[in-house]
Order: structure tokens, then C-alpha cells, then sequence
């Protein structure tokens, strides 16, 4: 009896054994079958990584701007990565930022766009922030025919420049115009315009000078500053004034207004209101110049205050992204990359060539308008008037 209970206890331990090595290895039976049919299935669907580039300036006097579009990108990446990634030709694909810091310099913007075009898993880039840079880059990207998208690059200059270059801000031919509209619609009839000597400058001030002419308002004064080195505005500000206008029209940066208006008062310059182009059109500008910023006009076409959900969400969650709130250029990089990654979705094979193709016909509706290229690259959205109230940026009710 004892025999045979060893015996039995023998064969139970070795079915045991068998069982557990049989997990152990395999997983065992169909669920092993199940387990690498998944596997199988997860391989197949994956195509891997698609890699897009950015160059802003992360170092630099408009370093804040280029850190925050740079975020609004990064969020749209993380985004799309979390839904399963971009889907092309039946694979999905992770999608992967090279951010570079371009300093706001041409010569490194140049330097950069080399780099992208060597790099044959690089399919799209979206750049750049000075129109200047964008200039510096344009030529190298349709060389090597790897699609750009910039949401910030307004000169005229860039449009229909390349077959590859897109952008989802207006042409400053366009907000040019608009401002000049806006102005008279505030009342100003002889005003001073003063903007930034480079390629975005010279560009807006054309576009608002011509439709000034064209509407009857006089512009007496004009002046230029340079961006990153205009410190000392006093001889500016004594000619404005002594201009006898009742007005400024600026086109330029954060920065360089923070110190015109610092520097205002000293000259009796600061009962004259300014109105900015849309590049001062952000949380930042309060920030720089705090109680000096009251009053302040603008354009643009994102509600930085929030009065809608669409808006109201983006903030929120670039909020805990950042740890403030955004600026116009924040939301329209957002866009940016909504815009690339529906052009992506709309491939059947992935490559520099068709993501470009796609480009020519998306039509994506974001948190800035609707982005659709014409011919030339450019956008058409509506833009709305903004004014300082409170220390906030709000909407301003005018007819223009």
C-alpha cells in the first residue's frame, strides 16, 4: 500500500512539474497561441517613429515666446502619442520632437535647417518665429523637399517662396491692412509708426502704410528700432513727441515696446496710446510692462481670455504644461501640429513627399480658425481687436 501511495504521489508531483514548466516557457496551450497571435497583430501595426523638428528661439530677449510654442508643440505631440500615434497606411507611428534653439539669428536658423534636411528620418519641420529665420530656411527645405509649417512667420515675402512652405498665421499682408483699419476705426487721423528694421518690420509697416494712404490717415512720423539691440529710445520718443499725432502704430516685439513705454514718460510721449501689431498681442506683454500696458490695442485671431470652451481648455491645459497662460503664438503652434498630424493621417505612405501632398488639401479646424493653404502657403482666418482692461487681455466690440 505504502508502494503504491509513493508511487502515486511520485506521478502526481511529476504532472506538476510538467504543468509548471509548460507555463513557465510557453504560457501554455491557446493562451500562448492568443498571447503571440496579439503580439503579432501589435508588430504589424506598428511602423514606428516619425520624427518632426522645430527651431525657435529658447535662449535669447524672446526666448518666453519661443519656450511657450515650443510647449503648445509638445502638447500636440503628447497628445497624438496618447491616442496610438499618427495612423499611416494601416501602421501607427510615434511621433518624436527635435526642438533646436535658433536664437532669433538667421545664421543659426540656416545651420539648423541644414541639419533637419540631412537627417532622412526627419519628415516635417515646423518653424520658425523671426520672419528672417523663416527666410534663412525656406531655400534649404524646398532643396530637399521636407514640408515646413511656421505659425508664427507673417512677412509677404514668404508667400508662394516654396511649394514645401505653409504657414497657419496670417500674411502681414493682411494684419498690415487690418491694423491700419483698426486705427481708424479707434479715431486716430495722424499717427507715428515706428517698427523693427528686419524682414517682419518692414514687412507689417508696407502693408499698414499703403491701406493708411488709402483710407486717409496720415502717418507724419516713422522710425525704426532693432530688435534684440534698441535699448535707448529717447530719440524716438522726442520725435513722436513732437509729431503732433494722436496715435503710435508699433510693429514689433514684447521687449522692445516694454522699454518704449518704460522711457515714455520721461519724453511727455506717454499720453499718446499705442497701437501693436498682433506680435505683442500675448500674456507676456503685461508681464513686461505691467500698469504701462493698460490700454494697450491689438489683434489676433485666439481668445487669450478664455470666453469660449474651445480656448478655455487649451489654456487650462497649457497651464499645467507651462505654469502660465499662453500667448496667440502658443495657440497657433498648437495648431500648427494639429494641422501636420491630419495631413499625416491622410497618407497612405509615409514620406517627405506625401505628408507635403497632404498638406496642399487638409483642412483642419483649430483652436485659431481654420487651417487650409491656398497656392502660396497662407492662411485666411478672421482676427479680432484686443485691448488691455484690468491687467487681462479682453475682447474689444469695434466695427471696422
Amino acid at each position: 500500500m505504502k508502494n503504491k501511495l509513493n508511487k502515486l504521489t511520485s506521478l502526481l508531483l511529476a504532472l506538476v512539474l510538467m504543468f509548471s514548466l509548460c507555463f513557465a516557457v510557453t504560457g501554455c496551450g491557446s493562451s500562448s497561441a492568443s498571447s503571440g497571435s496579439s503580439a503579432a497583430a501589435s508588430g504589424a501595426a506598428s511602423g514606428g517613429t516619425i520624427k518632426i523638428g522645430a527651431s525657435f528661439p529658447l535662449s535669447g530677449s524672446v526666448a518666453t515666446d519661443g519656450k511657450m510654442i515650443v510647449t503648445a508643440i509638445q502638447m500636440a505631440v503628447d497628445e497624438v502619442n496618447a491616442q496610438g500615434g499618427v495612423k499611416i497606411g494601416g501602421k501607427s507611428y510615434t511621433v518624436e520632437l527635435d526642438s533646436e534653439d535658433d536664437q532669433a539669428d538667421p545664421t543659426t536658423a540656416a545651420t539648423i535647417a541644414n541639419k533637419f534636411v540631412d537627417d532622412s528620418s526627419m519628415m516635417a519641420v515646423i518653424s520658425s518665429y523671426n520672419s528672417s529665420c523663416m527666410l534663412a530656411q525656406v531655400g534649404t527645405y524646398d532643396t530637399a523637399g521636407l514640408p515646413s509649417i511656421s505659425p508664427v512667420a507673417t512677412s509677404p515675402d514668404l508667400s508662394g517662396s516654396s511649394a514645401y512652405f505653409h504657414r497657419v498665421v496670417n500674411s502681414d499682408a493682411y494684419t498690415g491692412k487690418l491694423d491700419a483699419d483698426v486705427m481708424k476705426a479707434l479715431g486716430y487721423t495722424k499717427v507715428a509708426a515706428l517698427y523693427e528694421d528686419d524682414d517682419y518690420g518692414y514687412g507689417i509697416y508696407e502693408s499698414f502704410l499703403n491701406e493708411a494712404k488709402a483710407i486717409g490717415m496720415d502717418v507724419t512720423y516713422t522710425g525704426t528700432f532693432v530688435y534684440g539691440q534698441t535699448k535707448d529710445f529717447s530719440t524716438l520718443l522726442t520725435n513722436v513727441a513732437n509729431a503732433g499725432v494722436d496715435g503710435v502704430f508699433w510693429g514689433g516685439l514684447i521687449t522692445e515696446l516694454g522699454l518704449y513705454l518704460s522711457q515714455a514718460g520721461t519724453f511727455k510721449a506717454d499720453t499718446i496710446p499705442v497701437y501693436a501689431d498682433t506680435g505683442c498681442y500675448s500674456p507676456a506683454m503685461i508681464t513686461e510692462a505691467g500698469d504701462l500696458s493698460e490700454g494697450l490695442v491689438s489683434v489676433g485671431c485666439f481668445d487669450l481670455s478664455g470666453a469660449d470652451a474651445s480656448s478655455q481648455k487649451f489654456i487650462t491645459d497649457f497651464n499645467k504644461a507651462y505654469g502660465s497662460d499662453p500667448s496667440l503664438y502658443a495657440a497657433l503652434a498648437y495648431d500648427a501640429a494639429g494641422t501636420l498630424f491630419a495631413a499625416m493621417s491622410s497618407c497612405t505612405e509615409l514620406s517627405r513627399e506625401a505628408i507635403n501632398t497632404a498638406l496642399k488639401t487638409v483642412s483642419y479646424q483649430g483652436i485659431t480658425g481654420l487651417n487650409q493653404f491656398d497656392a502660396n502657403g497662407d492662411v485666411s482666418k478672421a482676427y479680432s481687436v484686443y485691448q488691455v482692461k484690468n491687467g487681462k487681455w479682453a475682447p474689444l466690440d469695434l466695427k471696422y
